[in-house]
């Protein structure tokens, strides 16, 4: 009689064993993958019921069992996880144990104005916009001594989790974009016209928005500054213009008075006109030896470059003017 007992409770055992095991295994099957938030300090039981409410897990009772059978009840960590439709009941624990939460994406894209970052980073629901109005704040919070925030940030895709600061992402921006034009800086060439590390940012920022051939672009600027020549280069009216830019530049955009228009003014404007990738930078500072001073698109994404301003004119009749 004790025997059979023992096997029928060894049965059960057994039983809720493999239902168990075969329970915290199984995939959940959700419709979509799932968000939730967990906040600090949560108990076992307010992560239970947020699972019900938010319809990830309704088993509340074999979550607790689990979770406190396995000892991992004090491991359970904060923050915004996302569960995948297949993920199981294992692996939804173990996900919140590692802490292994959720990270989004903010783009900074090259040629990227400095107003157009901060209108994004606003519109960023889960990034709390902590960017004071006046620039001046945010030069100062960062070290900066620069009067202008354009072109410093390098461009590329930083991972921040809900919650995170703007100024999180900029600081990071900030370093990798000043470890890099540092970097270029030291290997420079001889001979060129730019005097610091913020003039050939500034520079590349010009060739970011001319075109792909960047080092033979480059070659043209440097030797117009050397000769003490304007650049008149398109980009920087655009920028001068700002909202008023529609898409054409008539001659008298070529004629308006401001710092960043170098058809009127000889240099290189005050500041960056937007964000500069790693390889405008080198660019900037490594262009490709040559005598050309002038350039025209063709339309086809390269240009035509000329040594004299004869040549130029009869290459900007073929490839502009269509003659």
């Amino acid at each position: 009689m004790k025997q059979k007992l023992f096997i029928s409770l060894s049965g059960i055992f057994l039983f809720i064993i493999l239902f168990f095991l075969i329970s915290i295994n199984k995939p959940l099957k959700l419709e979509n993958s799932k968000f939730l938030i967990i906040e600090p300090g949560s108990s076992l039981n307010a992560i239970s019921d947020l699972l019900n409410e938010e319809n990830i897990y309704k088993r509340t009772y074999l979550f607790k069992t689990y979770v406190l059978i396995t000892g991992k009840s004090r491991n359970l960590k904060s923050g915004e996880f996302m569960f995948s439709s297949n993920i199981s009941l294992k692996e939804l624990v173990k996900k919140i144990e590692k802490g292994d939460i959720f990270y989004r994406e903010f783009r900074l894209k090259e040629g990227e104005t400095w107003s157009s970052i901060k209108e994004r980073l606003g519109q960023e629901e889960h990034i709390v916009f902590d960017i004071p109005e006046e620039n001046d704040d945010l030069l100062k919070n960062l070290n900066l001594k620069n009067k202008s925030l354009e072109g410093l940030f390098f461009p590329d895709t930083y991972f921040f989790k809900k919650g995170d600061k703007a100024t999180s992402i900029l600081e990071r921006a900030y370093k990798i974009h000043t470890d890099t034009v540092n970097d270029i800086w030291e290997s420079r060439a001889d001979n060129i016209g730019i005097k610091s590390s913020y003039e050939a940012v500034i520079l590349a920022s010009i060739i970011e928005k001319e075109g792909v051939e960047k080092r033979r672009i480059s070659g043209v600027f440097n030797r117009r500054l050397i000769k003490g020549m304007k650049l008149q280069s398109d980009p920087t009216v655009i920028y001068a213009l700002g909202d008023q830019f529609d898409g054409n530049i008539r001659r008298s955009d070529l004629r308006i008075k401001n710092p960043y228009n170098t058809y009127v003014y000889k240099g290189l404007p005050p500041s960056p006109i937007g964000l500069v990738s790693k390889s405008s930078i080198e660019a900037s500072t490594n262009p490709e030896p040559g005598s050309s001073l002038y350039f025209v698109s063709k339309g086809d994404g390269t240009h035509k470059f000329s040594d004299t301003l004869q040549e130029h004119n009869e290459a900007v009749k073929r490839y502009q003017l269509k003659e």
